[in-house]
């Protein structure tokens, strides 16, 4: 698999089957390929049942990880929890110790502009960029796909905007 797709993960971590950087997960699948492959048509899935019906819940840090929950729910036991070991992709992530705080950060400061109401086009979409780097800067979770920002923003921000 190429490189980008790859996570560097503590030793100590017990997310990765010993000896791999393949992450446990809930099909024992240990060919990081076959898991990426699996994953993406799994999590596909997911996506569209999320279009369909979106999660109900209020635009924050837990609303994100119900969303990670239901987007890996069927590959890794651990979807929806903040992650307990620093991880890197070429960069240092979020270390642990600071996700929680940083999390709700983003998700205050957001409520704090009133979610964007009332912003012109520019300058909403410079913030919701804003909003998204931050978000996956975090990356509070093991595994994290922009798919996860985009279906926040398809199921919520029309309700912001509907005000």
């Amino acid at each position: 698999m190429d490189n980008k797709y790859k996570y560097t993960y503590e030793r100590t971590a017990d997310y990765c089957y010993k000896g791999t950087d393949v992450l446990i997960n809930k099909l024992n699948i240990t060919n990081d390929e076959d898991l990426y492959n699996a994953e993406r048509e799994l999590v596909s899935l997911r996506i569209y049942e999320l279009n369909e019906e979106p999660l109900k819940g209020n635009f924050n840090f837990e609303y994100l990880k119900d969303i990670h929950k239901y987007l890996f729910q069927d590959v890794y036991r651990w979807a929806g929890n903040i992650r307990n070991c620093n991880i890197a992709k070429q960069d240092l992530f979020c270390l642990t110790e600071h996700i929680e705080s940083f999390g709700n950060d983003v998700f205050n400061k957001l409520k704090k502009e009133k979610y964007f109401i009332g912003y012109d086009k520019e300058t909403t979409l410079d913030k919701l960029v804003e909003l998204f780097a931050d978000i996956k800067l975090y990356i509070l979770f093991v595994k994290v796909i922009k798919n996860i920002c985009r279906i926040t923003y398809q199921n919520k921000w029309y309700i912001f905007r509907s005000y």
